[in-house]
Formats: structure tokens, C-alpha cells, sequence
């Protein structure tokens, strides 16, 4: 489970024109993985960096990180003050970045199937669209749910889960544990550390969430 985690980094070279540009979640989802795949068969093992970044790039302004991080702190978010927050939040989308864009040409002859009907919560403000992942050498299709919902901006992903384990809780485990331990503070520390040091792991996934 630990190595479909990095399934995430698909969504991590989407174009925000094009997205933008897209009427609804599906669509999103549709257009991104197409263009997505189109940027890693760029790849030819000498232009890595210059794909990752230009992922990296483009991927950014797509994501709710604030959300994202606020749900993957879990009740220390409340005890965080403005400016943890915002340090909270830079760090945790450094982390993700990081993590997930170190190995995104690994699957750029993936398959991508996105199914038409995205589950709608919350009066249709926050949806589930629902895709399956065929990873190359492997024909067991992998499940892939991004949840987005419809702000100011538009739609925007803020969790991405894997055979049902939830990115933001499988790295709420973690970081609950260190604010216990040494509060929001070392919380910030941690993250800092990890992004300055080589690019970390995807944390390994005990369960579904």
C-alpha cells in the first residue's frame, strides 16, 4: 500500500489553464490525467528534473493546500495560531510535493480510467470523482478517489485516496503523535527538517480511512 501512494503524483503536472477551463469535476479529473501522462512520456531519462518541475509548476494553484494541511494536523489546527498555520501549510505542501514528484516518471505508461459519475456531498459543493489506475507490468486496475470541492476559485482537490486510505489521514497519524510529543511547534520543526534534508517517503499505509 506504502507504493500506491505515490499514484498521487499523477495530479502533480496538471495544467491550470486547462483545468480551469474544464466545466466540472470529471472533467478536471479527465483533462489533468490526460495532459499528466503527456508531460512524464516526455521523460527520456536525461530531462527528469526539468518534467518534475515543470509539474510541480503547473500543479500547485489546483490543490487546497490550507484544507489539505488543516485536515492532516487534525485538532492541533485549532491550537495552531495564524502564523503556525501558515507555516504549517507551506511546509506540509513542500512535504507533498517533495515526496510525491521524486517519483512521477515511474508511471508515465499508467493508465487512467475515470468513471462519469462523481459521488456529490454537502448540496454538490464536494464531490468524490472516482478513477481506476492500471500501473504498468500490472493488470489489477488500482482505485483512485480525488475529493474536491467548489469554492470561490472553482473546484479543488483537498485529499486523494487509494484503495480507500486517505493521503490526509495517513499522515494525521504521524503528525498527531509529534504535537503530542512536542506540540504544534515541533510539529513545524519536523516538517522543516524533512524538507531540507533528502526528498522523504511516502508514509507507509496501515489501513483504509
Amino acid at each position: 500500500m506504502k507504493k500506491l501512494f505515490t499514484l498521487f503524483c499523477l495530479m502533480f503536472g496538471l495544467s491550470s489553464a486547462q483545468a480551469l477551463a474544464a466545466d466540472t469535476p470529471v472533467d478536471i479529473i479527465k483533462d489533468g490525467s490526460r495532459q499528466v501522462l503527456d508531460i512524464l512520456k516526455q521523460d527520456n531519462g536525461k530531462n527528469t528534473r526539468q518534467i518534475r518541475q515543470q509539474a510541480e509548476t503547473v500543479a500547485v494553484p489546483l490543490f487546497d493546500f490550507p484544507r489539505m494541511t488543516a485536515l492532516a494536523v487534525g485538532l492541533g489546527w485549532r491550537q495552531a495560531s495564524p502564523e503556525q498555520r501558515n507555516e504549517l501549510t507551506q511546509q506540509f505542501q513542500t512535504l507533498l510535493v517533495r515526496t510525491y514528484s521524486a517519483t512521477m516518471t515511474r508511471f508515465k505508461t499508467a493508465q487512467v480510467n475515470v468513471q462519469p459519475n462523481p459521488v456529490a456531498a454537502a448540496g454538490g459543493k464536494d464531490v468524490t470523482v472516482k478513477s481506476s489506475v492500471t500501473l504498468p507490468g500490472n493488470g489489477n486496475p488500482v482505485a483512485v478517489d480525488y475529493v474536491m470541492y467548489k469554492g470561490d476559485k472553482g473546484w479543488k482537490i483537498y485529499n486523494v485516496s487509494v484503495e480507500g486510505a486517505s493521503l490526509v489521514t495517513v499522515y494525521r497519524n504521524s503528525f498527531n503523535e509529534e504535537i503530542r510529543k512536542n506540540g504544534v511547534d515541533g510539529l513545524i520543526k519536523l516538517l522543516q527538517d524533512k524538507n531540507a534534508g533528502p526528498a522523504p517517503a511516502a508514509p507507509a499505509v496501515k489501513g483504509k480511512g
